[in-house]
């Protein structure tokens, strides 16, 4: 099975997790973070209801079987129960309905994988192996983020001030494409990371369209040596 890589805006989502066990409320922190529309935990344990992963969070919890009309207004699914048939038959809904279904005992039933991910300041980095190893993309992910660490959180931030004001300039796509490429491709992030400001300024005045060399020194405000950067005032993100 050959997978399209997609990174899904849930804000306007509605979300059911069939099934609160241990994969079920993995899957509830995981979309959780990303802030949905709305969550519903579908579980026959009494104590589904009492997952502390809902607790605060204005998940809907339904203590009982799940049931076909739980996929009224829903967007998307995760199957993560404990009966294969019942796993089974809530994935065939969701094809029937044309409803996103994620089911975790089996992927194939299923339309989508949850990639081994991690984010970290605006930056997210996603590894799949289209369901065939989770621990091989688990690993890779581990490696992945033990390698960038912190290393690029400064050069993002400035990357959002600058985007606004150079799309302002008018300049081809291509220019503007050569601009960023070439900012990502310099030591830019290593200066911040080592809050090296003049060899930053210095660096970005140079890599600059002319018209915005003169205030490099303001896109750089706060970013070196800052691991939480804020945009400065009258600097607002896009």
């Amino acid at each position: 099975m050959r997978c399209f890589p997609i990174f899904v805006d849930v804000s306007r989502k509605n979300v059911l997790i069939i099934g609160a066990g241990a994969v079920g409320r993995r899957k509830l922190r995981a979309v959780l973070q990303a802030a949905p529309l709305g969550v519903t935990l579908v579980d026959p344990c009494p104590d589904a209801a009492e997952a502390p992963e809902a607790a605060g969070q204005g998940v809907q919890c339904r203590p009982r079987a799940f049931h076909p009309d739980d996929l009224d207004g829903q967007d998307m699914v995760f199957v993560a129960g404990s009966d294969r048939e019942a796993n089974a038959a809530a994935a065939a809904l969701c094809r029937q309905h044309r409803i996103l279904c994620n089911c975790a005992d089996a992927p194939e039933e299923g339309d989508f994988f949850v990639p081994a991910h991690f984010y970290r300041q605006g930056l997210c980095l996603a590894v799949g192996t289209e369901g065939r190893s989770p621990a091989l993309a688990r690993f890779l992910r581990e490696e992945l983020e033990a390698v960038i660490g912190a290393r690029f959180d400064a050069l993002l931030a400035l990357l959002e001030r600058l985007r606004p004001r150079l799309l302002e300039l008018g300049l081809t796509p291509e220019a503007d494409a050569g601009v960023f490429r070439s900012l990502v491709r310099s030591p830019l992030a290593e200066h911040l990371q080592k809050g090296e400001e003049q060899q930053a300024e210095a660096l970005l005045r140079g890599l600059l369209p002319a018209p915005l060399r003169p205030r490099a020194g303001d896109f750089l405000d706060g970013l070196c040596c800052n691991p939480h950067p804020a945009p400065p005032p009258g600097m607002s993100s896009p």
